[in-house]
């Protein structure tokens, strides 16, 4: 397993100093063996099954672990599959080099690692790289108020890791390892002895550092800032919302699971998820840069999938896992069709921007996907992870709240696709070959996810849950009713009006960001010490 980090990272090294063309095919070929041995890892880990691997020894306690799971090593596929595809994307891009190379490769091992390391320092370093590896990337261009903003979300997360990195010192301090594996197993000793409440404050500083890199409500301030930026590459950006948004939910999801024989805090994650889902859409509504608007949609569906698993059963749980893997796919094409759009028309305006279909079909075509998909169209990725996240809502009040987070999602995508109104203009883009490869396999990855659907979930999270056909049925004519609703609520009451713009648009100062974050690190805790009593 520590390939998938070291081999992209080596060869990343390797192809700054070769000849572009040669470094081509070389990289073809890296990300060929990439996917298929991440492939390989996967299909291994059928019936609970649990790779291991051992840097510098075989102690789990001395030395580094690597841990793949099902999930885990799915993950990494779908990392692999992505990154590959939006190094293809950028394959005729003057500006695509060998220090491009360098840093897309080495920002590819370190989301492998954050996926497979079980060691709780190694985890910090790997987010914390990744941080500024991204905002090289986010400044690529050097255009703008780029270096600014840059440098604003680079603090920012550092700041955020702080808390997760004292979380680190304090887990430590308590337990006397490193590994995550093995403090699992030591936390319901911890609790027998009584020691539950020592427990609170590190999970608190891990989570809110996690909890602050999605995003979650109130703390994200720092999205407009890291996605609207025109010196970064769009494929940078797509992977930042496809992919390494997901790996601090992971965490999230598995911390929260490692500390759950000592406390359960999922109702007010539930809550915080709630408020994020539906803030975050009104957030993207009030944009008018496409790429923010993508970007608060993300952050809202990853407010969906965190109430998901903490409001429902198991049927929510493998559904929410399983949107992280549809997500991933349509909103990657969501971004790069969006790539395409904002340079043909040399604006990111959503305002300015009609005719998609007619001047750009393939970006049209491709956009039509992703928007069925993520609002949940029936035999869509997007319709089977939601139906299985709505299957494990036990009472009427939970469902009513999936439906109001399901319509706000609609919302934002039926002004999406304002995108694709007919216009005057008749002038038809040429599109490189290239980059119609790489939106039609995403195009062809998103369908095959959605007519899979039994087979898709349980061959891919190892499970056995089925599709209830009528239930299914019914959830698809609320769908219906749902986008007939947001059309009409669009076209009467928002549709070239400035929907809370002066107020919405801005984002919070550094210093009131940090105060943001402090302020949910507080409440957290002050919910654990009572919670514990």
């Amino acid at each position: 397993m520590a390939s998938l980090i070291l081999v992209p990272v080596f060869f990343g090294i390797i192809l700054y100093k070769l000849p572009q063309r040669l470094g081509k095919v070389v990289l073809l070929g890296v990300q060929a063996y990439l996917l298929a041995l991440a492939v390989f890892l996967f299909s291994q880990t059928e019936n609970g099954f649990i790779h291991y691997s051992f840097l510098g020894g075989n102690s789990p306690i001395l030395n580094i672990v690597l841990r793949g799971t099902r999930l885990s090593m799915l993950l990494i596929v779908i990392t692999n599959l992505l990154f590959g595809v939006g190094i293809v994307y950028k394959f005729k891009d003057k500006f695509f080099d060998g220090k491009l190379m360098l840093l897309f490769l080495v920002l590819q091992g370190l989301t492998a690692g954050l996926f497979i390391t079980d060691d709780l320092f190694n985890l910090f370093i790997f987010f914390e790289v990744s941080t500024v590896l991204t905002t090289i990337l986010l400044m690529f261009k050097k255009e703008g108020r780029a270096v600014y903003d840059a440098l604003y979300y680079l603090m920012t997360q550092m700041i955020s890791m702080m808390f997760f990195l004292f979380g680190v010192g304090f887990l430590y301090r308590m337990f006397g390892v490193l590994s995550i594996s093995v403090i699992g197993d030591l936390i319901p000793e911890a609790v027998a002895l009584g020691r539950t409440q020592e427990l609170v404050l590190p999970f608190t500083m891990l989570m809110s550092g996690l909890c602050f890199k999605i995003g979650l409500f109130p703390m994200h301030g720092w999205v407009s800032r890291a996605y609207g930026l025109n010196s970064a590459p769009i494929t940078q950006v797509a992977v930042m919302s496809s992919i390494m948004m997901k790996t601090s939910l992971f965490w999230i999801f598995r911390f929260y699971n490692i500390f759950l024989p000592a406390f359960d805090f999922g109702y007010f994650f539930a809550i915080f998820a709630v408020a994020t889902s539906i803030y975050a859409a009104i957030k993207a509504l009030s944009q008018k840069d496409i790429r923010i608007m993508l970007a608060y949609s993300t952050v809202s569906q990853l407010g969906f999938m965190m109430a998901a698993r903490f409001l429902g059963g198991y049927y929510s749980y493998y559904g929410s896992s399983y949107h992280i893997i549809t997500h991933a796919t349509f909103k990657m094409l969501l971004f790069l069709s969006a790539g395409l759009i904002i340079r043909k028309y040399e604006t990111a305006d959503i305002h300015e921007i009609r005719g998609v279909l007619k001047r750009i079909p393939i970006a049209g075509i491709i956009s039509i996907i992703g928007i069925l998909s993520i609002t949940g169209f029936p035999f869509t990725s997007g319709s089977i992870s939601k139906y299985f996240m709505s299957a494990g809502l036990d009472n009427l009040g939970l469902v009513i709240v999936f439906w109001i987070m399901s319509f706000a999602t609609i919302l934002v995508f039926v002004k999406y696709s304002t995108m694709l109104l007919p216009s005057k203009e008749t002038k038809k883009e040429h599109i490189k070959n290239a980059k119609k490869i790489s939106l039609i396999v995403l195009a062809a990855t998103t369908l095959v996810l959605g007519l899979a659907m039994n087979d898709g979930i349980n061959q891919l999270l190892d499970t056995n849950k089925y599709i209830n056909l009528f239930d299914f049925a019914l959830k698809a004519v609320i769908y219906i009713v749902l986008v007939a609703s947001g059309v009409i609520i669009y076209k009467k009451f928002l549709y070239k009006r400035k929907i809370v713009y002066d107020t919405m648009e801005h984002s919070l100062s550094f210093s009131r960001m940090c105060l943001v974050l402090l302020g949910f690190f507080t409440t957290l805790l002050l919910y654990g010490m009572w919670a514990v009593n």
